[in-house]
């Protein structure tokens, strides 16, 4: 812990991580497919000074679902 952070506490910005896309061909190679590497998305928190990281809460305007659920 820095100790800025110790006397004036964290400074906490929001990040989102998302997995890593990987594209390719088919066979024929006319086609593009991608393939996701890694977990879901994740929302921290990272502090900017130390680098502490902390699980948030996904975010009112965050749209994680790619489509929209029927009603």
């Amino acid at each position: 812990m820095n100790v800025f952070c110790r006397l004036f506490g964290h400074t906490w910005l929001p990040e989102t991580r998302t997995p890593e896309v990987r594209w390719n061909t088919t066979k024929d190679g006319h086609i593009l497919t991608s393939t996701a590497f890694g977990d879901g998305i994740r929302h921290v928190e990272i502090c900017r000074r130390c680098g502490d990281e902390r699980e948030a809460p996904a975010r009112r305007h965050d749209g994680d679902k790619p489509y929209q659920e029927a009603s």
